[in-house]
C-alpha cells in the first residue's frame, strides 16, 4: 500500500499497463467459469454459516458424509467385484477401514448433537443460545472431530469381507472359523456409541416432534378465530411445512436406528445373508438419505 501512496513513481514502473492488450488473450482463456460459480456459492454458505449454528452443524455432517460415502459406496463395490478379502489388500483395508471407522464416529455424533440442538432450541431457546451461540457450536464440532479422530487411531477398524458384502471389525471371517477372538477386534466404545445413537437418534426427534406438533395446536387454539379467516392455500401450506419436518424427522432417526443396531448384532452373531446386506446398504443410506432429508428441508 504504501508503494501506491508514498511511491507512485515506483508502483508506475513496476505495474505500468501501458502497451498491454488485455483481449490479445482471448476471453475463454481468462474465465473460470464452474471455479467462479463454487467461489461465490461457498461465500453465501459461509456468510449464513457466521450466525446460525444449525447451518454449521450441517455443513459440517455434509463434510463427513462426502468424506465417507466412497467407502460404502465405491470401494466396497469395486473390492466385492474383485472378490477382495483383507489379505488380499492388507494395508489398503486396514486404512480404508480406519478412515470410514473415523468419518462414522464424527458424522453420527454430530447427527445427535444436531437433534439435540434442534429439540432445545425448540423446547428452550435460551439454553440453545447460551450452548450454542457464536462460536460455542464450533467448540462442538472440534469435540466430534477429536471424537472422531480417537475411533481412527486407537480402534482397530472395520475391514471389508466379499464374502458377506459387508465391513466386519473380524478380518479372517470364514477362514479360520474356529477362532474364538472375534471380541479382541470390536472396541466396546462402538457397540456402545452405536447402541446410543439407535436409542438417542429417535427419542430426541420424537421429543422435538412432539414438541413442535403441541406448538402447531396450542397456537391453532389461541388464534382460531385469526387461523379461519385463511384462505384454504394458506392453511394447506402451513400444514405442508410440519408435514416436511416430520417427514425428515421419520426418515433420519429410522435410517440412524436401524444401522446402528444391525451393525452391532451382525458383529456379534451369525445371522442370514439379508440381514447384513441389508446393514450394508442402511450404512450407505445413512450419509445419502439422512443428509438429503436434512438439507431438502431446511
Amino acid at each position: 500500500m504504501e508503494l501506491f501512496f508514498f511511491r507512485h513513481a515506483e508502483y508506475e514502473r513496476l505495474y505500468n499497463c501501458t502497451g498491454l492488450e488485455i483481449n490479445s488473450i482471448a476471453l475463454e482463456r481468462r474465465q473460470f467459469v464452474p471455479e467462479s460459480i463454487a467461489v461465490c456459492v461457498l461465500c453465501a454458505i459461509y456468510y449464513h454459516m457466521r450466525d446460525n449454528s444449525c447451518y454449521k452443524l450441517l455443513f459440517y455432517i455434509g463434510i463427513t458424509d462426502l468424506g465417507i460415502l466412497w467407502v460404502p459406496g465405491l470401494f466396497s463395490g469395486w473390492a466385492n467385484l474383485r472378490g477382495a478379502v483383507f489379505c488380499s489388500y492388507p494395508t489398503l483395508m486396514y486404512f480404508v477401514g480406519m478412515a470410514s471407522l473415523g468419518f462414522w464416529g464424527a458424522e453420527t455424533i454430530a447427527d445427535l448433537i444436531l437433534a439435540f440442538h434442534r429439540c432445545l432450541d425448540l423446547v428452550s431457546p435460551r439454553f440453545a443460545h447460551i450452548l450454542f451461540s457464536g462460536p460455542r457450536t464450533s467448540l462442538w464440532i472440534t469435540g466430534c472431530s477429536l471424537y472422531a479422530l480417537y475411533w481412527a487411531l486407537f480402534m482397530k477398524p472395520v475391514v471389508y469381507s466379499s464374502i458377506y458384502f459387508a465391513w466386519f471389525f473380524y478380518p479372517f471371517a470364514d477362514y479360520r472359523t474356529g477362532d474364538d477372538q472375534h471380541e479382541e477386534y470390536e472396541h466396546w466404545l462402538h457397540r456402545v456409541h452405536n447402541i446410543a445413537v439407535a436409542l438417542l437418534s429417535p427419542l430426541i426427534y420424537l421429543i422435538f416432534a412432539a414438541k413442535l406438533f403441541y406448538d402447531v395446536r396450542k397456537s391453532r387454539r389461541k388464534f382460531g378465530a385469526v387461523l379461519s379467516e385463511m384462505d384454504a392455500v394458506q392453511i394447506r401450506v402451513i400444514v405442508f411445512d410440519h408435514f416436511k419436518i416430520f417427514i425428515e424427522v421419520f426418515f433420519v432417526s429410522l435410517i440412524n436406528t436401524l444401522t446402528g443396531f444391525l451393525y452391532v448384532y451382525i458383529q456379534n452373531n451369525e445371522v442370514n445373508q439379508w440381514m447384513i446386506t441389508l446393514a450394508e446398504f442402511a450404512w450407505l443410506h445413512v450419509h445419502g438419505i439422512g443428509n438429503s432429508a436434512l438439507f431438502l428441508f431446511n
